[in-house]
C-alpha cells in the first residue's frame, strides 16, 4: 500500500498542569505613613474645615475613543507559559453610561466613611478603596487550563473618584481641588493584577499633562491599598515621582533615583519577578533597577497617581508599540536566567546497579579509589538516559552507534549495554517501573537486539499504512497484545485497515478524474482550428510519393479536396484516443473493485462489534471518511481520522502495548524525566516563581 505522507518520529510530550495559580492573600493596608517632603503646613498653620472647600463638579466629557482589542505583547512571547497569558477587550460602559466617569465631591463620595472637621482632619483617614469588588482571583478557569489575565486598562472600581476614567479605560484625569495637602492626592490601579508567569512585565504611561507641579507617581501597588494616597507612600506600594525623580517604597520620604519628569514624557515601569526588582524608563532609555521584594508577599497592580488639577496620564499595556526595547531587555534577563540554571552543578543520585572499576556499587559511600571523575559520574547516567530512549523508540542503529561512541570515550565503560531490552518485570513491581524513576529498568538487559527490531518493524508498517503486515507480525510474535482489554487493539488496527482501503478507493478516484479530464482536454484540442491548422501545416509529404496513397483521406465538402490528413497519423491518433480510453476504463474498474472492497470490509468489521457500543462509537467516528471523496483534503474529523497523525498515534499506542506485553516500561525514563521536570516548572511559574517563567524546554530542548 502507498505512503501518504512521510512518517513522522515520536517526540516527549510536555504535560499541562491543571492547577491554577495560587493567589496570595490580600495585601492588608497599614497605617500611613506622610510623606515628609509633600507635606506643606498652610500660612496660618490651621488647614480649613473640608465643608468650606468649593465643591467639584462633574469634569467635561472627554472624546469618545473606540476601544480596540490587541494582541498580547510580543516581549511577553519570552516566558514558557506565554500560552497561558491572555489580554482581554476593553471593558465597554453601558449606553446609558456617560462616556466620562462620574466625579464626586472631595468632601464626599460613595464607597468613603469618614468624618473631618478642623481639629480632627488628618492623613490617617480612613478611605476604604472600593466600592465594589472585581474577580479575587487573577486567573479564570476555562476547561482544564488556569487563564491568566493581563492588565489592558485602569479600573473603575479601584480608583479615587477626584480622577476620571477615559471610555477605552486608559487616560486619567484629575479633577481634585489643588492644594498643599497630600489628603487631595488620588490613585488608581488596574482591574487584573500582573501575573509573574510573565517573567517581566512592563507598561509605560505618558504624561498629557502635568498641571502645576507635576507630582505624579508611577508604580505598582498591591490589592487593597488606599487609592487616596499616590503609589509608594502605603505599605505594598511603590512608586517613582516626577516632581523631584524620588522613588518611594512604603515610606514618607523618598530615595533619590532618576530624572524628574513632566509633559510629554513617557515613563516606562517594569517588574522583573526573577529578583522582584521593579525598573523604569523614560523616553525609550533605560533609567535602572530599583526597590527590593517588590511584590513578593502580594498580588502586583500597575498603579498611579495625581495630586493636582490638570493632570493627566495615558496608559500603554501593549496596544501600541513601546518607545523602550522591551523584547531586548527581556531576551537578555532570559539568557542570565537560563544561564543561572546552566551553571548550578548537576548532583546525580546514587544508582543502583552502577560499577565502578573496582566493583563497588554506586552508593552514598561509593569508593575513594574509583577512578571515574565527577565529569565522568555526571555522563554515565546521562549516557543511560539516551540510550534507553533510543532503544525504546527502536533506534537501534542509532543506539549501537551512540553505545559504540560512548565506550570508545568512556562514557559507558562502568555500565551494562543499553541496547538490549530489559526483561520483563513481575506485575507486582510494573507500577513502579511505569510511574517511577528507578534506573534499574534501563541499566540492565539481555533480550536480543533482534527484539528491538523487530518492534521497530512492525511500528513502522503502522506509520506507512501497511496494516496487514502489522496485523500478521503481531499475531505472530506478540499474540496476548491483540487479546488485551477484549481485543480492543485488534480492533483498532482492523479500523485502521479500513481506513487505508478507503484512502487507497480514494486515490484511484482522483487519478480516474485527472484521467478523464485529460481525455476531455485532448479531444477539445483535436477538434479545434488551432490543432487542424498545425497538423496541416506540419505535413510533410516525402517527394515521388504515389498520390493514391492520400487519394482516399481527401475530404470533400461539396466545392471539391479542402485538406488532406495523413492516414499513418490518423491511425496514431486513433491509437492513443484509444489508449487513453482504455487507461480510464482499467482506472475505473480498479476505483469501483478498491471501494466495493472497503465497503465491505466494513461491513464486516461493523458486524463482528455490533454487541459492544463503545467500540461502535469509535467505527462511527472513523466512518465519517466514507462522506468524501478526499479525505485528506476534506479537512476537520475526516482529516483527523484519515491523517498520517492518526497512523503515528496508533504506532505510538501499539509500540506501548507491545512493551507493556513483555512487562517493560511504556515510557522511557528520559521522557518521564522530561515530563516531570516540565510539570514542575509550569507548577513553580504558576506559583509565581519567577524564573521559572523563563525556563521553557520546549524552546530550548525540542525547537532548538
Amino acid at each position: 500500500m502507498s505512503t501518504r505522507g512521510s512518517p513522522r518520529t515520536y517526540e516527549p510530550r510536555v504535560i499541562r498542569v491543571d492547577t491554577a495559580r495560587s493567589v496570595d492573600n490580600a495585601c492588608v493596608s497599614s497605617s500611613s505613613t506622610s510623606p515628609t517632603r509633600t507635606r506643606r503646613p498652610s500660612a496660618t498653620g490651621v488647614r480649613a474645615p473640608s465643608v468650606q472647600r468649593p465643591p467639584v463638579g462633574h469634569p467635561p466629557s472627554l472624546p469618545p475613543i473606540t476601544p480596540t482589542t490587541f494582541p498580547r505583547p510580543a516581549y511577553l512571547d519570552r516566558s514558557a507559559l506565554r500560552h497561558l497569558l491572555q489580554t482581554e477587550p476593553p471593558r465597554l460602559p453601558g449606553r446609558t453610561e456617560p462616556v466620562t466617569i462620574r466625579v464626586g465631591s472631595p468632601g464626599h463620595s460613595a464607597g468613603r466613611s469618614r468624618r473631618r472637621s478642623p481639629s480632627s482632619d488628618s492623613d490617617e483617614e480612613d478611605v476604604s478603596p472600593p466600592r465594589e469588588l472585581p474577580p479575587t482571583t487573577p486567573s479564570v478557569l476555562l476547561s482544564s487550563s488556569p487563564i491568566l489575565r493581563l492588565p489592558t486598562r485602569w479600573s473603575d472600581a479601584y480608583r479615587n473618584d477626584m480622577l476620571s476614567l477615559s471610555y477605552d479605560g486608559r487616560e486619567l484625569i484629575y479633577h481634585g481641588v489643588s492644594s498643599s495637602a497630600d489628603k487631595d492626592a488620588a490613585a488608581a490601579r488596574t482591574i487584573y493584577p500582573i501575573p509573574p508567569a510573565c517573567g517581566i512585565y512592563y507598561y509605560e504611561v505618558e504624561i498629557t499633562s502635568k498641571g502645576n507641579k507635576g507630582n505624579i507617581s508611577i508604580g505598582f501597588m498591591g490589592r487593597d491599598v488606599k487609592v487616596s494616597r499616590l503609589p509608594g507612600w502605603e505599605k505594598n506600594s511603590w512608586g517613582y515621582h516626577g516632581d523631584d525623580g524620588s522613588s518611594f517604597a512604603a515610606e514618607g520620604r523618598g530615595t533619590p533615583y532618576g530624572p524628574e519628569f513632566g509633559a510629554g514624557d513617557v515613563i516606562g515601569c517594569g517588574i522583573d519577578f526573577c529578583q522582584n526588582r521593579a525598573f523604569y524608563t523614560k523616553n525609550g532609555t533605560l533609567i535602572g533597577p530599583v526597590f527590593e521584594n517588590v511584590g513578593r508577599d502580594c498580588d502586583l497592580y500597575p498603579a498611579v497617581g495625581l495630586c493636582h488639577s490638570g493632570e493627566s496620564i495615558r496608559a500603554n499595556f501593549g496596544h501600541e508599540p513601546f518607545k523602550y526595547a522591551i523584547e531586548d531587555h527581556t531576551r537578555r534577563q532570559q539568557n542570565l536566567a537560563w544561564d543561572k540554571i546552566q551553571s548550578k552543578p548537576l548532583e546525580w543520585p546514587p544508582i543502583s546497579g552502577m560499577k565502578y572499576e573496582n566493583g563497588a556499587e554506586g552508593s552514598k559511600d561509593a569508593p575513594s579509589g574509583s577512578s571515574l571523575t565527577a565529569e565522568e559520574r555526571v555522563k554515565v547516567p546521562i549516557n543511560q538516559l539516551v540510550l534507553s530512549y533510543l532503544a525504546h523508540h527502536g533506534y537501534a542503529r542509532s543506539a549501537r552507534a551512540f553505545e559504540a561512541q560512548c565506550k570508545s570515550r568512556g562514557g559507558l565503560s562502568h555500565v551494562d549495554s543499553l541496547t538490549r531490552i530489559p526483561p520483563p518485570i513481575s506485575s507486582a513491581s510494573r507500577s513502579i517501573h511505569d510511574h517511577g524513576m528507578d534506573m534499574d529498568d534501563v541499566t540492565s538487559g539481555e533480550a536480543q537486539e533482534g527484539d528491538i527490531e523487530l518492534r521497530t518493524r512492525i511500528v513502522g508498517s503502522v506509520t506507512t499504512g501497511d496494516i496487514d503486515t502489522a496485523l500478521i507480525e503481531t499475531q505472530t510474535h506478540f499474540p496476548s497484545v491483540l487479546e488485551r482489554e477484549e481485543g480492543l487493539m485488534l480492533f483498532k488496527l482492523r479500523c485502521r485497515k479500513f481506513v487505508e482501503l478507503v484512502l487507497e478507493a480514494a486515490e484511484l478516484k482522483k487519478k480516474m478524474k485527472m484521467e478523464e479530464s485529460e481525455m476531455t482536454m485532448e479531444t477539445e484540442y483535436e477538434n479545434s482550428d488551432v490543432f487542424k491548422r498545425e497538423w496541416a501545416d506540419g505535413m510533410d509529404v516525402d517527394d515521388g510519393a504515389s498520390p493514391s496513397l492520400y487519394a482516399g483521406s481527401m475530404v470533400s465538402n461539396g466545392h471539391g479536396a479542402s485538406s488532406a490528413a495523413i492516414p499513418i497519423k490518423a491511425k496514431r491518433k486513433q491509437s492513443f484516443a484509444s489508449s487513453q480510453h482504455s487507461w480510464g476504463a482499467a482506472t475505473a474498474l480498479q476505483y469501483g473493485s478498491a471501494l466495493e472492497k472497503a465497503v465491505q470490509y466494513g461491513q464486516i468489521l461493523q458486524s463482528d462489534y455490533k454487541d459492544r457500543p463503545e467500540i461502535r462509537a469509535i467505527f462511527k467516528r472513523t466512518s465519517v471518511i466514507m462522506a468524501y471523496d478526499d479525505p485528506l483534503e476534506a479537512g476537520g474529523d475526516a482529516a483527523e481520522v484519515a491523517g498520517q497523525g492518526a497512523r503515528v498515534a496508533l504506532a505510538t499506542e501499539l509500540n506501548q502495548a507491545i512493551l507493556r506485553s513483555q512487562g517493560h516500561p511504556t515510557h522511557p525514563a528520559l521522557e518521564k524525566l522530561y515530563r516531570q521536570t516540565a510539570a514542575c516548572v509550569i507548577h513553580l511559574a504558576l506559583l509565581g516563581v519567577g524564573t521559572a517563567a523563563f525556563a521553557d524546554m520546549p524552546r530550548e530542548f525540542l525547537d532548538a
